[in-house]
């Protein structure tokens, strides 16, 4: 499965920077969306009823939260 990742960050989320590692060492390539640093990116997530970071968008399938097994399952890590 060779979908686009992208996920969601805020600067105040840990969570954000723990699923940034992860996706770092699993060689992951994903663009990262801060919504500290663009109020687009947080009108984006609001606009499909999302108000948490870290989110992850992988192809059509969307992941809130801390959910490294399903998001390593999804990639087929």
């Amino acid at each position: 499965m060779d979908h686009k990742v992208i996920i969601y960050t805020s600067d105040q989320c840990s969570k954000s920077q723990i699923l940034k590692n992860y996706l770092d060492e699993w060689n992951v390539a994903y663009e990262e969306r801060n919504v500290n640093e663009n109020q687009q990116y947080l009108q984006e997530l609001q606009d499909q009823g999302i108000y948490a970071t870290p989110t992850v968008f992988i192809g059509e399938q969307i992941f809130q939260g801390l959910l490294v097994d399903r998001i390593k399952q999804e990639l087929n890590i």
